[in-house]
């Protein structure tokens, strides 16, 4: 399992496939045990099990990030490994202490990175009046034949939770594009964080991690959730058709989960393994936080994710033990 060697560790970010490598960033704070301001951990893997632990990727320096380099992607372009980020700051204003988000660029060669001159590359004021400044992040990039496209959670100012998706031909200069997904029934929270989009056998997927969903009838028993969404998608009118939301998992402590297309041609995931406002034990010992051990999705006939540990996995086996029933 990734884990912090010092400090606090939340959710994974930018994973992704770049010159050979497999790179793991995550939500850092170095100096604390406890949730601070956010800098991307970086971490890279030729075979998901082993990960050397590279410098902080990304630090809060910058006047539109100082409060924060919150959750994003990654993606391998001819310019080199580039990071998209939420960077965060607080203004005050009329006497009220107001939170922005906006989403960043910075661009390296899988170990180092430079932030570009020209961020934000989004910003609240090119979507719609009625969306969220504060409830705007977690930004996902993939890249398909007519440009960039990139999703983010957000939330109207009346509290529904959305994704928003956003297109660009060369990385920098976006444009807002429309609502790819909603809550219409009021059942599924309050703000959906960490979204991924991509497709899965001959669907697509949207995972999303909602905020304030009430446990019920034996579900959602974590205070926050992780699950997704499968439909068909349109790229001529960018229209999402889609069924009802599934939980990834039912168990416990599996947040903010994102993906990679891998060499293979597998569909990899990985998550936070602990939880907001929970019981975290290994505070005592000066850490917090681990990731999940990384997942292969794949879909079912009736359209549900199934997960299954990565093949890679097998290598870790010493020895087999089996117990034959009488």
């Amino acid at each position: 399992h990734v884990a912090p060697q010092v400090g606090w560790i939340n959710d994974p970010n930018g994973f992704s496939y770049y010159e050979g490598m497999v790179h793991l960033f995550y939500q850092f704070h170095p100096y604390s045990k406890e949730w601070g301001p956010m800098h991307w951990g970086h971490c890279v893997s030729s075979d998901l099990i082993k990960w050397e632990y590279y410098p902080v990727a990304l630090a809060p320096d910058m006047k539109y990030d100082m409060d924060g380099c919150f959750s994003g992607s990654a993606i391998e372009t001819d310019e080199g490994h580039m990071l998209v980020y939420t960077g965060v700051t607080h203004e005050e204003n009329d006497g009220k202490k107001n939170e922005y988000q906006n989403q960043c660029v910075a661009l390296g060669d899988g170990k180092s990175y430079k932030k570009i001159e020209n961020n934000p590359v989004i910003n609240g004021e090119i979507m719609p009046q009625n969306f969220s400044r504060e409830h705007f992040r977690d930004p996902k990039v993939w890249k398909e034949d007519d440009g960039y496209y990139l999703v983010a959670g957000n939330k109207t100012n009346d509290g529904k939770p959305q994704v928003v998706l956003f297109h660009s031909k060369d990385m920098y200069d976006w444009r807002y594009v429309s609502v790819l997904a909603e809550d219409v029934t009021g059942k599924y929270g309050t703000m959906w964080e960490c979204p991924d989009f991509f497709k899965l056998g001959d669907k697509y997927v949207l995972s999303f991690s909602p905020q304030g969903i009430e446990k019920k009838d034996g579900k959602y028993p974590n205070l926050f959730q992780t699950g997704y969404i499968v439909g068909d998608y349109d790229y001529s009118n960018n229209k999402f058709e889609h069924g009802t939301f599934n939980e990834f998992d039912n168990g416990h402590d599996f947040y903010a989960v994102q993906t990679f297309l891998d060499d293979k041609g597998r569909r990899i995931a990985i998550g936070w393994m602990d939880m907001w406002e929970s019981d975290m034990p290994t505070k005592k010992d000066g850490w917090c936080g681990a990731l999940t051990l990384p997942r292969e999705l794949t879909l079912s006939s009736d359209n549900k994710i199934m997960m299954n540990p990565v093949e890679e996995l097998k290598t870790l086996r010493e020895e087999c033990i089996l117990q034959e029933e009488n």
